[in-house]
């Protein structure tokens, strides 16, 4: 990003006029470059803008969008269809499966994962890639045991946790593919992925349960498998012309060097990853300790609704924020401006107030029911999920740099500032909590595009060709 230029000093001396001169020149002066300031504040926010909705990183959001939109709206029409047919108990049985397995998911390479997109040549992402094989075949070989342990002692039923390992397994090697496919830049395959996913998983659910197995939740355990299954079949067939390139490579040497150089990332990535998760979920574990069981569930409720456009926003920008602004050994990586996180705060939270708007026009259709006070909660919830869906690109992209303990400090402190919350909550104050999250939410996100603006800026210096000295 260009510098905005200060006036340069003329060398008129100062004597050369009068004191009264001298501070209207420099009035002048200062109120020029602060109305320069803001004209071209204003001309990088229009034409981001712009190409935002006509460029090419825009056309790859919406493309990315739309798919993912037909994905996560055919998984809940099936989800409405399985609960005609399925018991309620099968879905929170299932809830805990999944749940362990996405903690899992999360650390199974140690945030090493990151570096594949990050790194700047095609043969440092190579070595990282199978640097995330090692680890990530040491870790899932580790939890597949402590996994079946837990079966044994009763934890969970054996029947169900003995088909972890595959589901961990599947998981892992779907994000591997899509570390891949992000640092080709091929958005194309990353909205096909996921369309196969939610065409493969509702069907095997389907199936599964026509079928004599007799068992609500196995049925939504094997839909999962099959699901992510089908996800790294699609990746692997459309990125197979870079798997003969794994049998080649191997280095002992090449495998601690790239841990050693990318070391940030499991010793301050990963905390700051579990750190964001928790306040992510800070409203669903926060509200209820206000002893307001109805307002606890509206705000579940409505944090359900607006999850969907989060998910969706988060899965379709993740991959272009990283593509576009790694760093590479040909090209000095973007750079994240004032103007870019201003025009995304207007942008996407027009959208999430047209949402939150239509849910509060439809109030007095509600009134009758348990949803009555749904339009109270509405419009905070949607503010702090509008932060939570910039927040994800922004914590994502940060972790590329290696300057990593001020991500995991903004997450921490994020989560540290909700004690307050904790603490209105147990007064019995379930909204002002609410309150006080969502505003943690705004300055959290705020802080993680700042940070980015930092890191980019540092890292397109580093990796700008520099002008060859003239003999």
């Amino acid at each position: 990003m260009n510098q905005i230029p200060l006036k340069p000093n003329d060398g008129t001396p100062l004597g050369a006029a009068s004191e009264t001169t001298a501070s209207s020149t420099t009035s002048a002066d200062m109120s020029s470059q602060g109305g320069t300031r803001f004209r071209r504040l204003g001309e990088r926010l229009r034409g981001f803008t712009a190409g935002l909705i006509t460029g090419e990183p825009g056309r790859a959001a919406a493309s990315l969008a739309f798919r993912l939109f037909g994905a996560r709206a055919m998984s809940i029409v099936t989800l409405i269809v399985a609960a005609w047919f399925v018991s309620i108990e099968a879905f929170a049985e299932f809830g805990v499966y999944q749940s362990a397995a996405t903690l899992i998911w999360i650390a199974v390479f140690l945030r090493y994962d990151t570096a594949i997109v990050a790194s700047a040549t095609d043969q440092e992402a190579a070595k990282a890639l199978r640097l995330c094989i090692v680890v990530g075949g040491v870790l899932w070989g580790v939890t597949s045991l402590l996994a079946l342990g837990a079966g044994e002692i009763g934890l969970m039923r054996f029947k169900l946790i003995v088909f972890l390992p595959l589901a961990i397994l599947a998981r892992a090697l779907l994000r591997l593919a899509f570390s891949v496919t992000t640092r080709e830049g091929d958005f194309q395959a990353l909205g096909r992925a996921s369309m196969v996913q939610s065409i493969f998983q509702p069907v095997a659910l389907v199936l599964f349960v026509a079928s004599p197995l007799d068992d609500d939740a196995l049925c939504f355990v094997l839909a999962d498998i099959v699901g992510h299954t089908s996800g790294v079949i699609y990746l692997l067939w459309r990125n197979r012309r870079h798997l003969p390139a794994l049998r080649y490579g191997w280095s002992i040497n090449d495998l601690f060097t790239t841990a050693a150089r990318w070391r940030g990332l499991p010793l301050y990535n990963l905390p700051g990853a579990f750190l964001s998760l928790a306040f992510v979920i800070s409203p669903l574990m926060i509200t209820p300790m206000a002893g307001d069981a109805l307002i606890a569930g509206l705000v579940a409720f409505a944090y359900r609704i607006f999850d969907v456009p989060t998910q969706i926003i988060t899965a379709a920008s993740t991959p272009i924020f990283l593509h576009r602004l790694r760093p590479s050994a040909d090209r000095a990586g973007a750079v994240f401006g004032r103007h870019m996180m201003l025009a995304l705060v207007a942008f996407i939270g027009l959208a999430y107030a047209c949402v939150a708007g239509l849910i509060v026009a439809v109030d007095p259709w509600l009134n009758s029911t348990e949803l009555a006070d749904l339009p109270k909660v509405v419009p905070v919830v949607a503010f702090f999920q509008l932060f939570v869906a910039l927040a994800a690109p922004l914590s994502e992209s940060c972790a590329m740099y290696p300057q990593q303990k001020r991500l995991v400090s903004i997450h921490g402190a994020a989560l540290l500032a909700s004690v307050l919350a904790v603490f209105l909550a147990n007064k019995g104050g379930a909204e002002a909590a609410l309150l006080v999250l969502a505003a943690i939410s705004a300055f959290r996100a705020l802080a993680l595009g700042e940070l980015l603006r930092q890191l980019s800026t540092l890292s397109n210096l580093a990796f700008r060709p520099r002008p060859v000295a003239e003999a």
